[in-house]
């Protein structure tokens, strides 16, 4: 297999640095073929596409508006992809909004019965499954328009955080997504195609970033991204022993260090997406 191809030149490389890996082709062991390489998914399973759905039946643009207007850090004329205009960029830490939609409303009732029904009535359809396995607390982004990059480029299932293979991302935008203020991604593992997301809010980008490399640029345009992500994995697939990230992030001599392996667990990391819902709130509620 060809050396996979390096990122693009961007100002700030330590950003896009990507942790050494195997190539793709020995990544599963060699010789056992593509169906082990993907963990068990089919060729469509694995294929990036942009999904179409009602946001209007889930609420997820109205909560995300509604946690910041309760939090007073929203205007009601202010639309989600304009946020700059209410607080300039100063990075992930610093970022108001995303602390409210993190420490708020993914913690909150709704929105997780709202994901709940998302993930069984979209997502098993978008793989074609009636049942998977989910990450039960999604990511809030909010990615400022004139901010830095965040994280640095990875696929999800090599070091260092080693999900199972047979996992598949599930990318919501809550405002409109183009360019650098996108996630960048290549169609498939080891292509090295990259290019951005386009989406809107109403669409979700399904895609294998479990093998396919990923990672955000500067936003350079003149739009705040908002959106959330969550993995899952059909559920016949599912190994709830797969050796997962490890445990805690330290860090020495200016180096992120990971230390200690901890498997991804149904009922902890993820939850089922056919178990009944309130059982399951009960159970999430102490581990919030």
């Amino acid at each position: 297999m060809e050396p996979r191809p390096e990122y693009p030149a961007h100002p700030d490389t330590r950003h896009h640095v990507r942790p050494s890996a195997p190539g793709a082709d020995t990544a599963a062991g060699e010789g056992e073929g593509d169906r082990v390489i993907n963990g068990g998914l089919s060729d469509e399973q694995i294929a990036e596409r942009v999904v179409d759905y009602d946001d209007d039946e889930y609420g997820f643009v109205r909560m995300v508006r509604t946690a910041l207007l309760e939090a007073g850090i929203l205007k009601e004329e202010t639309p989600l992809g304009k946020l700059h205009a209410l607080a300039p960029p100063k990075g992930r830490r610093k970022n108001p909004f995303l602390f409210v939609l993190q420490n708020d409303l993914r913690k909150s009732k709704e929105f997780a019965a709202a994901l709940h029904r998302f993930v069984r009535l979209e997502i098993c359809a978008a793989l074609g499954v009636s049942r998977v396995a989910y990450q039960r607390r999604p990511t809030f982004r909010v990615h400022m328009a004139g901010g830095p990059a965040q994280g640095f480029a990875h696929a999800d299932g090599l070091e260092p955080y080693n999900h199972q293979p047979g996992e598949v991302n599930i990318w919501l935008p809550l405002s409109k997504v183009h360019g650098s203020n996108s996630l960048m991604c290549e169609s498939s593992p080891g292509k090295g195609d990259f290019h951005a997301f386009e989406a809107e809010p109403g669409q979700f980008v399904r895609f294998y970033g479990n093998r396919c490399w990923h990672y955000c640029l500067d936003n350079e345009t003149d739009d705040t991204r908002v959106s959330f992500d969550l993995r899952a994995v059909p559920m016949d697939l599912f190994d709830n022993n797969h050796d997962g990230p490890s445990k805690t992030l330290t860090k020495k001599s200016s180096k992120k260090r990971f230390t200690g392996i901890k498997p991804l667990k149904l009922g902890e990391y993820y939850m089922d997406s056919d178990a009944e819902f309130d059982e399951q709130w009960q159970q999430m509620r102490g581990r919030m």
